[in-house]
């Protein structure tokens, strides 16, 4: 997921997110709450699940 999600600009793939957002696409209604949303939005991309939220904080 890191070397196929498009980032947002200037951004590195993140480890950690990629990962959070692979285990949310996993498990059915999942709320991902984040400081980051554009970046766990991008990983979400990736697999494209159907019921997984982000929540800015």
């Amino acid at each position: 997921m890191p070397g196929r999600a498009e980032l947002p600009a200037r951004k590195h793939p993140d480890a950690v997110d990629a990962r959070v957002a692979l285990a949310a696409a996993k498990h059915d209604s999942a709320v991902i709450f984040t400081s980051d949303p554009g970046d766990i939005t991008a990983y979400l991309a990736v697999p494209n699940p159907a019921d997984v939220h982000v929540q800015a904080v």
